[in-house]
């Protein structure tokens, strides 16, 4: 049968991705993924996806008249559904074009300052799908703090207690519920005040 136009689509590499096509009693649908092909070499009367099924489509369903598609790695895919009539022996097809855009989580740090025994906090922003989980430094970079399974894309990060002096703080990795990010963050800065100490002003008694 004559083919509609290829519907193309742009998704971000974290979305999720329903299709469906009208469904009809006897028919049975089988749903395809192809990437990294030279398209115009591809029958796709005849050839069947080239990526697993099993992990891209929600619950391992690639059939039935509608699916859900995730956790695509960036770049370009065909997506193609089968329709079978088994009381007359025939079949059809249709496609879509698929341009998943690359995601990567970032971290954006807030300056802060704090008073020698006080808490010492920073902020950091993250971006992507949580939750997260995210490894920050401070310092000379060789003490981590871990954060795991949060939910919240603002942070509050509390550092040991820490001697006066202002110290670089950054995210070394991030990584949310599909992809992730091991470039170091761009960093920010907590300065530890040291304690106010007596001015040594007093009172001069005149004669």
């Amino acid at each position: 049968m004559a083919q509609k136009p290829v519907t193309h689509i742009e998704i971000d590499q974290c979305d999720t991705i329903k299709f469906g096509v009208v469904e009809w009693p006897g028919d049975r649908y089988t749903w395809d993924l192809y990437t990294a092909l030279e398209w115009d070499t591809v029958n796709f009367a005849k050839q069947d996806g080239n990526v697993d099924r099993a992990a891209y489509f929600e619950n391992g369903n690639y059939g039935g008249s509608e699916v859900a598609v995730h956790f695509l790695e960036s770049g370009r895919y065909i997506l193609r559904v089968m329709v079978w009539d088994e009381v007359t022996c025939t079949n059809n097809l249709m496609i879509f074009s698929i341009d998943v855009e690359e995601h990567i989580p970032v971290a954006t740090i807030t300056d802060s300052m704090a008073c020698y025994g006080e808490p010492a906090v920073f902020k950091v922003v993250i971006t992507g799908k949580g939750p997260w989980e995210a490894i920050y430094t401070y310092g000379d970079g060789t003490a981590s703090i871990n954060l795991y399974g949060e939910d919240d894309n603002e942070q509050i990060v509390r550092l040991p207690a820490l001697p006066p002096d202002t110290y670089e703080v950054w995210v070394k990795q991030i990584i949310d519920e599909c992809s992730s990010n091991f470039l170091p963050s761009q960093k920010g800065r907590v300065i530890i005040y040291p304690k106010p100490t007596n001015s040594g002003i007093y009172p001069v008694k005149r004669d």
